[in-house]
């Protein structure tokens, strides 16, 4: 019974989770366990478990006596968490410039033309955006070859989308993520860390003040 009742609320984890990123429930709005429990058909308590595994992670803060609701982050707090990702981000690009290989360069531009393809289509989905430039940063961060950074920097990934889905984001033209990426690519196929990790740094900088400047939807 226990193994069962940990694999309910793994899947009330993800299903939750993947709602907070397409933008189900906005900053503030509360997420009601017994419709979520209606849902998937649970009982209760594995939606309770699994919003505490998600207040763990910042997603949601639990309410004693009144229930449980979405974070309600100011922009303030969402730019402060983009400073910190960025400090990650370009130590990655640092080591991934002086430990990539040949092969992972061409994975990267790769990737890079995939998402150019994706993003100059009309009306494109944000969470196809979100999976294509996660799986570019993801390369990137393998390539440093650290479990330190790759564990500190991947457990930012999902309240850098989840920040994302909740304000106006796509005001700004999504096409310059392409070229600052291949920025960032031609300085990793050089050698050149320092460079890398600027460029990386700079990138990651303009979603802080994209955050900063936008409006946050409700």
């Amino acid at each position: 019974m226990e193994d069962v009742n940990l694999s309910k609320t793994n899947h009330a984890y993800e299903y939750i989770k993947k709602n907070l990123k397409n933008g189900r429930w906005k900053f503030g709005e509360e997420i009601s366990v017994i419709e979520t429990a209606k849902e998937l058909g649970y009982s209760r308590r594995p939606i309770i478990d699994a919003l505490k595994k998600l207040e763990l992670e910042n997603f949601v803060e639990i309410v004693p006596q009144t229930g449980c609701r979405v974070v309600n982050y100011t922009k303030e707090q969402m730019h402060d968490h983009f400073l910190f990702v960025m400090v990650l981000e370009g130590m990655a690009a640092q080591l991934a410039a002086e430990r990539r290989l040949d092969s992972e360069v061409e994975q990267l531009y790769q990737i890079n033309n995939e998402l150019h393809q994706l993003v100059t289509k009309e009306n494109f989905a944000k969470d196809e955006y979100f999976v294509m430039n996660r799986k570019l940063h993801h390369a990137i961060l393998k390539m440093a070859r650290s479990e330190k950074i790759y564990n500190l920097t991947k457990n930012q990934w999902d309240l850098n989308d989840f920040y994302l889905i909740n304000v106006s984001l796509f005001e700004h033209d999504a096409t310059q993520t392409i070229e600052e990426h291949k920025n960032i690519i031609d300085k990793i196929k050089m050698r050149d860390p320092k460079g890398a990790r600027a460029i990386m740094e700079s990138h990651i900088m303009k979603f802080a003040t994209i955050v900063g400047n936008s409006k946050i939807l409700n």
